[in-house]
């Protein structure tokens, strides 16, 4: 119970399922990514968004593992919910800083996700029934409890709602679907397999004018072998795959785009207890990276005419990626404890792949061919970490943590919302990783008998090689998105304050969370810092759940957040009739309004006495109660008089929800 205290990892919050399923939810939804999106350090990408920033930075800075293998977009329904259907997810555990050496390739935050693998006594089924979706997951023990098999679905039938929505969404369709699978079988004592799947899509179409359609897959097969009561080993391979398509069938436009990446990665991971104070963990891991960076068709021949693009493009770019780490903690007496890491991380770029080499102006100067499984570049990098804690007494303690960190892949958008137009792409001998030195402090101290956790976390994080994109760049199937690019260096810093109850009728956390990030790069905002699209200064959380009997709950959450960055015109000009805005070239200058919302659910669970084995419960829920109109976007239109009018757009009102659990 004394964790927050005693364990030596600090910028870490674990969730487990009860937590989450307590928190209001958008459409009755419960999510995994929208409570984590409440904890301190993490802010929304954008209103109802899956996206989401941890200590400044960008969304395609988090890695997302479920069952170890990465998903490359959480997204379903264009952001709203999260690929984790809540009903097979067994924890959830948010690394902000002091990330293992386990754990690469991304600069700002690890959310480790997993799926349940507990052996059940009997056939258990879970689901629930919504407005908007609907799920079910069964759980049954095989061949005399020594395979355990978890199935679980959830799909949404909004579209059903469409047609008695308007004119104006007739003939469109809104969907998507997942489906979990989970094998765990016990060989002996020693020796476990676990086969972990995901698969998801969706679909969407605005009448006959436009269709997205986009989704994920992944697969995770383990072996877990225990060597001894000392040491224990996991081999594992992992596959992953992202991938959309967009096509748009509006006169005299005739044409689809796609892209995604996928990736492949074998490891082999030990976990050593040399006695009660020493503990080594060590392993190596190897991948193949695939980058669909945009593949173009043209139909209709508008894009070849209006824009000199090719009737069809294909940009893909691979690379191998590989590491070795090694960590050990050691405690010196009952006050003090240390953890020394290394992780030795590595990218290569391969073939087949035409090169395009840019000079200091970001003109092609030169292109390059290399072969199928070439080997064209290689980047190596030490990427150290070390964390202490010094117990000052039985409630409270003092940690301590530095990492550096390597990101080599990165999202080619300077967006921040939730839509599903992810382009990745790796480094190259023209795009540097990303670095990043994190520095941590925190003072944590347990009052009442552990039943009260709080905690105060300072950091700074020093970025190098920081990417951003020119005016206007283009980044979807874009052959020369290198010559976009523009690079620089980049701060962050912040403090995290929490307060939180876990035991009695009362239970939730409040936080706050001051948190500054900002970028220096040459040739955007006139060479000058300015800051980064995801500068939020405040942010404040209050999550509260209370038993008012053994049956009923209400739970209650509001976050307000600083408005987010954005760039604004400083003038107009016409010509030919039309009028345009005028950019002065700083970037992020202005800000949207303050963000903040609440809301509110009520759980009953149902009595049924003709059953004992039937559990239910019913929820009814209202996310912004007060109906807060929240921008999520501005937008400059001609107001009919050669002017230029502000429009502002917003996503949600009150949306209030009912939905019907159960569990036999």
């Amino acid at each position: 119970a004394d964790r927050n205290v005693s364990e030596m990892a600090m910028s870490v919050q674990s969730l487990d399922m009860i937590t989450i399923k307590k928190i209001p939810a958008l459409m009755g939804e419960v999510d995994v990514i929208k409570t984590i999106q409440l904890l301190p350090g993490v802010q929304a990408a954008s209103e109802g968004s899956s996206g989401f920033s941890v200590r400044g930075g960008g969304t395609d800075q988090n890695l997302i593992l479920l069952d170890d293998a990465p998903i490359y977009n959480a997204s379903h329904f264009l952001g709203f919910f999260s690929v984790f259907n809540n009903d097979v997810v067994k924890e959830a555990t948010l690394y902000k800083g002091d990330i293992p050496a386990n754990y690469g390739g991304r600069l700002s935050s690890v959310l480790d996700v997993k799926v349940k693998d507990e052996m059940p006594k009997t056939v258990t089924s879970t689901g629930g029934i919504g407005l908007v979706t609907s799920r079910l997951t069964v759980e049954t023990p095989l061949f005399d409890h020594q395979t355990s098999l978890l199935l679980g679905g959830r799909t949404t039938y909004a579209g059903l709602l469409l047609p008695f929505m308007g004119d104006d969404v007739k003939g469109s369709d809104i969907y998507f679907f997942d489906l979990n699978g989970k094998v765990t079988q016990r060989i002996n004592n020693n020796n476990h397999l676990f086969l972990s799947a995901y698969y998801g899509k969706d679909r969407f179409k605005v009448q006959d004018m436009m269709g997205l359609g986009y989704g994920n897959a992944s697969t995770t097969l383990r072996w877990n072998h225990i060597f001894g009561h000392r040491l224990t080993s996991n081999l594992t391979l992992l596959g992953s795959k992202f991938n959309y398509d967009i096509d748009i069938w509006v006169d005299p436009y005739d044409w689809s785009l796609g892209a995604g990446s996928k990736s492949t990665e074998l490891k082999y991971d030990f976990t050593m207890l040399w006695d009660d104070n020493n503990t080594s963990r060590w392993g190596l891991s190897s991948s193949y990276l695939a980058f669909n960076q945009g593949e173009l068709e043209d139909r209709g021949g508008a894009l070849v005419q209006y824009m000199g693009l090719d009737d069809y493009t294909v940009v893909t770019r691979k690379a191998l990626e590989h590491a070795l780490y090694f960590t050990h903690d050691y405690s010196f007496n009952t006050l003090f404890s240390l953890r020394l890491g290394m992780r030795l991380s590595c990218l290569q770029n391969i073939g087949e792949e035409d090169f395009y080499v840019f000079d200091d102006a970001h003109q092609v100067a030169d292109t390059l061919h290399y072969g199928k499984g070439e080997v064209f570049h290689t980047e190596i990098h030490p990427e150290p970490r070390i964390a202490a804690m010094f117990r000052i007494d039985e409630v409270s303690s003092v940690k301590a943590s530095y990492s550096r960190t390597f990101q080599y892949a990165q999202v080619a958008s300077a967006a921040t919302g939730g839509l599903p137009f992810d382009v990745w792409f790796p480094v190259s001998p023209n795009v540097k990783p990303q670095r990043c030195d994190q520095f941590a402090v925190g003072y944590f101290r347990n009052f009442h008998h552990d039943a009260i956790e709080t905690s105060v976390e300072l950091y700074y994080k020093d970025l190098n090689d920081v990417i951003d994109f020119k005016d206007n760049a283009i980044t979807y199937g874009n052959v020369l998105i290198d010559g976009e690019l523009r690079f620089g260096k980049g701060r962050s810093y912040g403090a995290e304050f929490l307060v939180r109850k876990n035991i009695g009728k009362l239970t939730g956390w409040v936080s706050y969370t001051y948190s500054r990030t900002f970028r220096t790069i040459e040739g955007i905002n006139f060479g000058k810092e300015y800051r980064s699209p995801y500068d939020r200064p405040h942010n404040f959380v209050i999550v509260a759940n209370y038993d008012i009997t053994p049956r009923l709950n209400v739970a209650a959450n509001w976050i307000y957040n600083t408005g987010q960055p954005v760039t604004y015109p400083y003038g107009q000009y016409t010509m030919g009739g039309i009028t345009y805005a005028i950019y002065n070239g700083s970037r992020n200058e202005s800000r949207y309004p303050a963000y903040h919302r609440m809301d509110l659910s009520l759980t009953w669970q149902l009595p049924d006495k003709r059953w004992k084995r039937w559990d239910s419960e019913l929820n009814v829920s209202v996310y912004n109660v007060y109906a807060r109109h929240n921008t999520w976007a501005v937008t400059f239109a001609q107001d009919g008089e050669g002017g230029v009018k502000t429009e502002k757009m917003y996503l949600f009102s009150a949306v209030p929800s009912i939905s019907y659990q159960f569990k036999f």
